[in-house]
């Protein structure tokens, strides 16, 4: 039977259409015995297809692609694993081409139990006799020429179907930056044919060839037994014995008078580690984390399932105590269920590579890799790409993808998006792009690193994977799962922002204020660091910026650390929906309810309540008699879903209950609570090191607000934090191009902003400007500046964010005058005299709108010190309205804003509407005026206006808008409603009318019987149909 080799998987980047899954799945129905995959110059899907294709009853061949040297000239070799050895030769010829070897004597060394084909007329070189060399041929092969070699049929198969060479011809394009020439017509020989099609074409071409395939292929098993293969980390000592020592000597370094509890837990996790064969994983994780700590490196509390391990606590792995805080072991480490243990390795994220050099260095180059992973086709990138190819622009490309509003992919988008829909069936150009767009959707594009993976080995690496070169340490070609499964130790080094931001917290409250600062000193139960909780002022803190969050935490009010947890736990989708009865019963407003008393104690720090996972296995645990690793079990197999395990196990905790003398029916009461919350109960563990990490940055913002800000302003949502650092009581320093920081500074309750953040200036001018100070005045700061500096868009942001106002405060001035001083400047520069003074005359301009000065300020620094035109018009303000920042969805609400633009534009019917684009102190918003609004206000609408206008408030594109049908201007004319009553008896209904009118007209109010006269917080527009409502209430009224 014949048997494809030469087929090239979506894995040769932009060069197949065809996946593993697909491939197998179609070979299998034409029915293949042997199937092979033979990528281009990388072995990614091998582990992979090996899998698969054993799964499926196939038997897997691979192969290598490669373009070797063979006596100086560059030739195509495909080289295909016989064996088991052969395979494990290939990753090593794999490794050594990623590393750029190229000709082919350098391979000759693993070329052992390998088959090479090469093209017809080619020898290689010197061949030793035990090499197995075939010549290759494909479907267009000339069948009249010699062959020193056996002939080997390897036809090409970039495609399963033909029709989908078009889609190949995308990729090729895609992978070219080309388009598609519509003149072309495309190849489609390049697909999966039925065996016997191949055969019958082959056998007739090249008689006995497909014999020679047969026998080669046939005789092809792999057999790649997966052990566990982790270094061993000290070879003078037995690591059981080491680990042990360290453990009670590090537990006896934390906890003072070590208690039965603690030594037989500690003796219970270390047997089962020892028996799992992970004696070696704890002692090199804890050895990484130690040399993290001598190079002042912190790495956080811990976090995962991990801080359930006493031995991890033991050994500093972790520094949460599992015993006092009650979590489990078993849900780390299961007897029961053997996986390798996931213990992530926290370091500031400028901190990583200085751990890889040490992995470097401490387990040798060819035993330690970083982990590959795959940049794939999303939603937006295949809509993007395959238009582009089909000749469309790249703004008509982003267009498209604009419509897309980030669904789980591009069929369902299509299917519930009537906008998207509309456009792509508007003609069938469009639809052919979307159509070619999902078939590639998902598709590898390109190589990359895995964010955290690195594996280590205790022999040389390529026996296991083959290796490409990296920046610091080599990368795998295999990916992060079939690294764990080959047997190989994989250990996550996860750069996180938050430690960076707490590590420069910690240095800059030493420079500040020469305080070191203990992290694990810290007290978790400091009620001024709980305090910020309570009040929702946690924008900055990780796990507690969500505006929801800020909210709960208000209605929460935590005073104790184990509050904190729980907030981190409960606020996740399903147990969200108790939250109102968490609440209640942690203030005693609900009684808590119990599913069982035998089990109260499990659920009381809850509120009976089931939030962790934790808890659902010891609720199996008590109640129906499971052991701690059998109850994980069953919250595993819930959680994954696996039906067939969920009965035997439901079964299993439904005769245990009834065993340990509970009902029947209340044990399947209880075993449906617990199915129903382990779908997404929380690991403690977890929510514990993310809550204390939350809980050391909570510690600076209350007690070193200023380092906490100077931080954090380094770190993205910029405008965000210098916004919250203004609600903490900072303000802005004047800016001033001699005191201007290189990045934000914090000095007392003033914010020094950075020139590095200004828009437009760039970096190194930044960092020269600093170099080159002090300067006397604007033409000096010109003269200082090099010639490749000396251009209008590089200084006119300095201008315009006020930097040079100690010098002149005219900005509009100095920006129009820029281009001649710059040309003036230069001028006396070459002049031969060396005249080294400026004597430039400037014109007069007037100056930039204080709401010019304000956007130009917003834009460049994202923030504005210059006061918003509305920031005094508020304050004085007395009527009623609502930020923008407030509006609700679907209210009719007022708002006080300032008019920036006006766009007209005609209906279908020939009417004018506008749409208006206004702005308050806390953002800006989109007005639209229908036709008839429009006529009527259009007379009052001027850019630069402050108004009241009035509307429904909607949502489009998760972004706010009014339809406004009521408008007031604000004229500063002086004029008062003033009303005469007689007395106060109809306040309340003469307050309704008011308030039916908002405006700008303060309203003055005279009261007969008292002779009393006062303004009250209304304020009115000038209105007749007001005065005629007033009129039944009131003794007179009058404008004036």
């Amino acid at each position: 039977m014949f048997t494809p080799l030469n087929v090239k998987t979506y894995y040769s980047f932009l060069s197949s259409t065809i996946s593993l899954e697909g491939y197998i799945s179609a070979a299998k129905n034409m029915g293949y015995k042997n199937i092979g995959i033979m990528d281009q110059a990388n072995l990614h899907a091998a582990y992979s297809f090996i899998k698969l294709a054993n799964k499926s009853g196939l038997n897997p061949i691979i192969g290598f692609e490669a373009n070797l040297l063979l006596d100086g000239v560059p030739v195509t070799v495909y080289l295909i694993a016989k064996n088991t050895a052969g395979y494990k030769n290939l990753l090593k010829v794999s490794t050594k081409y990623n590393y750029g070897r190229r000709d082919i004597k350098d391979f000759l060394s693993h070329l052992d139990n390998i088959a090479i084909a090469i093209p017809q007329g080619f020898r290689i070189p010197n061949d030793k006799k035990e090499l197995d060399i075939y010549t290759a041929v494909d479907l267009d092969s000339n069948s009249n020429m010699k062959s020193d070699y056996p002939i080997l049929p390897l036809p090409t198969i970039r495609y399963l179907n033909k029709i989908d060479s078009e889609t190949l011809y995308v990729l090729q394009a895609v992978r070219d930056g080309s388009k598609l020439d519509e003149s072309l017509v495309y190849d489609s020989s390049e697909y999966l044919q039925s065996p016997d099609s191949f055969a019958s074409y082959f056998d007739e071409k090249f008689p006995g060839s497909v014999k020679t395939l047969e026998n080669l292929a046939s005789n092809i098993k792999y057999d790649l037994v997966e052990n566990l293969s982790l270094p061993v980390f000290n070879k003078k000592i037995p690591a059981v014995e080491e680990l042990r020592d360290l453990a009670f000597a590090g537990l006896e370094k934390q906890i003072s008078n070590l208690d039965e509890i603690y030594e037989a837990r500690l003796n219970h996790e270390l047997s089962v580690i020892h028996d799992m064969g992970f004696d070696d994983y704890f002692l090199i994780v804890a050895d990484l984390l130690r040399y993290a700590r001598s190079e002042d490196i912190y790495t956080g509390m811990g976090r995962g399932s991990a801080a359930g391990s006493l031995v991890a606590y033991a050994l500093e792995i972790t520094h949460v105590d599992p015993v006092k805080n009650n979590l489990l072991f078993e849900r780390f480490l299961n007897p029961e269920r053997y996986s390798m243990p996931d213990i992530d390795i926290d370091i500031p994220n400028d901190k990583r590579d200085v751990l890889l050099n040490y992995v470097k260095t401490r387990y040798g180059q060819s035993h330690s890799a970083q982990i590959l992973t795959y940049s794939t086709f999303g939603m937006k990138q295949s809509l993007r790409d395959v238009a582009k190819v089909y000749g469309m622009t790249d703004v008509e490309a982003t267009n498209l993808t604009k419509m897309i509003h980030g669904r789980t992919n591009l069929k369902e988008e299509y299917a519930n998006n009537n906008r998207f829909r509309s456009e792509i069936l508007k003609d069938s150009f469009l639809k052919q792009i979307y159509d070619t767009a999902v078939k590639i959707e998902g598709f590898p594009r390109q190589t990359s690193i895995h964010a955290s993976g690195v594996v280590l080995a205790e022999n040389e690496l390529t026996n296991y994977t083959p290796l490409a070169p990296g920046d610091n340490l080599a990368i795998t070609q295999y990916e992060a799962y079939a690294i764990e499964d080959i047997g190989l130790l994989k250990i996550d080094f996860l750069g996180l922002r938050n430690l960076s931001l707490i590590e420069k917290m910690k240095q800059l409250v030493l420079k500040k204020y020469d305080k070191e600062i203990d992290f694990l000193a810290i007290d978790l139960e400091d009620q001024n660091v709980l305090e910020i909780f309570r009040q929702g002022n946690t924008m900055g803190i990780f796990q507690f910026e969500n505006p929801q969050m800020l909210k709960m935490l208000r209605r929460l009010k935590p005073d104790k650390f184990d509050d904190i947890v729980n907030a981190t736990s409960i606020f996740r989708p399903g147990p969200s929906q108790n939250i109102d009865s968490f609440i209640k019963r942690r203030h005693g407003q609900e009684v808590p309810v119990y599913p069982d008393d035998s089990i109260k104690d499990i659920l009381e720090p809850t509120y009976g309540i089931m939030i962790y996972q934790e808890q659902i296995i010891q609720i199996a645990n008590r109640y129906a008699g499971f052991s701690l690793s059998r109850a994980d079990l069953l919250r595993r197999a819930i959680s994954k879903k696996n039906l067939k395990e969920i009965e035997a196990l439901k079964q299993e905790f439904v005769n245990g209950s009834v065993a340990e003398g509970h009902t029947e029916s209340q044990a399947i009461y209880i075993y449906e609570l617990i199915e129903k919350f382990a779908n997404y109960g929380f690991n403690r563990s977890h929510a514990y090191a993310y809550a204390a990490l939350a809980y050391q940055l909570t510690f600076f913002k209350a007690y070193y607000p200023d380092a906490f800000y100077e931080a954090l302003l380094t770190d993205g949502k910029r405008e965000i934090y210098l916004a919250d650092a203004q609600k903490n009581g900072f303000d802005f320093a004047k800016l001033s191009i001699n005191s201007m920081p290189y990045h934000d500074k914090i000095s007392g309750n003033k914010i020094n902003l950075g020139l590095s953040h200004v828009k437009g200036v760039p970096k190194d001018m930044a960092l020269h400007i600093i170099n080159e100070r002090p300067y006397s005045d604007f033409s000096d700061f010109i003269k200082k500046l090099p010639e490749n500096f000396q251009k209008p868009n590089y200084i006119n942001p300095l201008i315009e964010i006020g930097a040079f106002e100690s010098f002149d405060s005219n900005r509009r001035k100095l920006v129009e005058n820029l281009p001649k001083l710059i040309e003036y400047n230069q001028t006396i520069q070459l002049d031969l005299f060396g005249l080294n003074s400026l004597n430039f005359s400037y014109q007069d301009f007037e100056d930039y709108s204080q709401t010019e000065k304000y956007n130009k300020e917003l834009e460049l620094l994202s923030v504005a010190l210059t006061p918003h035109p509305l920031t005094d018009i508020t304050l004085s303000y007395t009527g009623e309205y609502t930020p923008t920042d407030k509006l609700q969805v679907n209210k009719r609400q007022t708002i006080l804003v300032e008019l920036i633009r006006i766009r007209e534009h005609k209906t279908k019917t020939g009417e004018k509407m506008a749409f208006l684009t206004v702005q308050d102190t806390q953002g800006t918003l989109d007005i639209t005026l229908f036709p008839e609004s429009f006529r009527q206000y259009r007379n009052l609408l001027q850019e630069g206006g402050i108004y009241l206008m009035m509307g429904k408030v909607s949502s489009r594109n998760d972004r706010l808008q009014m339809v406004a049908d009521r408008i007031v201007l604000r004229e500063d004319n002086g004029v008062k409603l003033w009303i005469n009553l007689g007395n106060s008896l109809n306040n309340q209904r003469i307050a309704s009318i008011l308030r039916e009118f908002p405006g700008f007209i303060p309203v003055i109010l005279h009261f007969q019987d008292s002779g009393q006269t006062r303004q009250i917080e209304i304020s009115v527009e000038e209105n007749g149909l007001l005065l005629n409502k007033l009129e039944p209430f009131i003794l007179k009224t009058v404008y004036r």
